[in-house]
């Protein structure tokens, strides 16, 4: 309301308007000076709280919007946190994979190279026995002649050993011998192919080559496996006939020492013990030096002394480490081979 009436100044008769304010105001009798403006109480509050309520509205929605934002934004980082650790957990797995896969291959190369570095020697050792007369020379100590069992020879390099994995009659090898040597150009005459054990049915065949120098000989031995391999790496499979007439599959290897072939028998014969007692763990041969492995842990070395013995030694602290029990394999071990493990014989 505005107030102009400068005749009505300090009269107490003048009118007021309804709620104006009059206390506290300079003046004669609390009266407002003139080109004030007053607005009625109720009007003033009326104003306040509309506007204070639509504050507090747009305060609360923009509260609502911030928070669902804030909802928004951790839900997708959540996501992505879970993508991101199930991506890494899948490369870790593909890591492991490739870990095992070349831990296998290098374990499979190094008993090849520990094989072959095996049977070189010992046919060193054996020409070094040969070519030296018992206790003559300056040696520390006198050499003994070696066993004439057989047992400890030298691999025969001209010659190829035929496995079968079901008997076989000595023709179905001699067919699988000329499949192969037929491959590698080799003719019939230049090798002879004997029965290791019952001439009528046998496992084990040997493949001997003939005829000429033994360099010639030992290189067509070479030839005539390597023949079997493919430009990858992988072995193209030789099929013999059984007497029943069903084929079955032939390997062919070198040949090694019977003290070798022994070691390596008895070898595959404890890690398949192995494998099938303890399935969650992960166990390695190597062939050559009759080791067997949890991991990277050696814990069993099988060694064969002579044709009728057998020594198994223990690592106590890889066993303990890798939480296998020594009693459960020696058991197996035992019942595979007729407890001829560690036996002490005396007259």
């Amino acid at each position: 309301m505005l107030k102009n009436d400068s005749s009505s100044k300090g009269s107490d008769a003048s009118p007021r308007s309804k709620g104006a304010r009059t206390d506290g105001l300079p003046g004669d009798g609390g009266s407002l000076p003139s080109g004030t403006i007053t607005v009625a109480k109720s009007e003033l509050s009326l104003l306040l709280d509309t506007k204070f309520e639509t504050a507090a509205q747009r305060s609360e929605n923009h509260t609502d919007t911030a928070i669902k934002s804030i909802r928004d934004e951790i839900e997708t980082m959540d996501k992505k946190h879970d993508k991101k650790h199930t991506d890494t957990a899948n490369r870790f797995a593909a890591m492991e994979t490739k870990l095992n896969a070349a831990v296998e291959s290098f374990t499979n190369i190094a008993a090849t190279n520990a094989t072959t570095l095996q049977e070189t020697a010992d046919a060193a050792v054996l020409s070094a026995r040969a070519a030296v007369p018992h206790g003559v020379g300056n040696l520390p100590f006198g050499f003994a002649a070696p066993p004439d069992d057989g047992y400890h020879r030298a691999p025969v390099l001209s010659r190829l050993k035929l496995f079968a994995a079901d008997p076989i009659t000595i023709e179905a090898a001699l067919l699988g011998a000329k499949a192969m040597c037929d491959k590698a150009g080799i003719n019939p005459p230049d090798y002879v192919v004997k029965p290791l054990g019952n001439p009528g049915l046998s496992r084990l065949f040997s493949i001997d080559f003939i005829g000429e120098s033994d360099v010639t000989n030992n290189l067509r031995a070479k030839k005539t496996r390597e023949c079997l391999r493919n430009a990858d790496g992988s072995w193209i499979e030789l099929v013999v006939t059984t007497p029943a007439g069903t084929p079955t599959k032939a390997y062919i290897n070198a040949d090694k020492s019977p003290k070798v072939e022994r070691v390596e028998k008895l070898s595959k014969i404890m890690h398949k013990i192995c494998q099938s007692e303890f399935a969650d763990k992960k166990f390695f041969m190597d062939r050559a030096t009759g080791t067997i492995k949890c991991g990277w842990t050696p814990i069993a070395i099988i060694s064969a002394p002579s044709s009728s013995e057998i020594s198994l030694k223990w690592n106590n602290g890889g066993l303990e480490k890798s939480g296998i029990s020594k009693a459960v394999l020696k058991d197996a071990f035992d019942l595979a081979t007729g407890g001829s493990a560690n036996v002490e014989w005396s007259s």
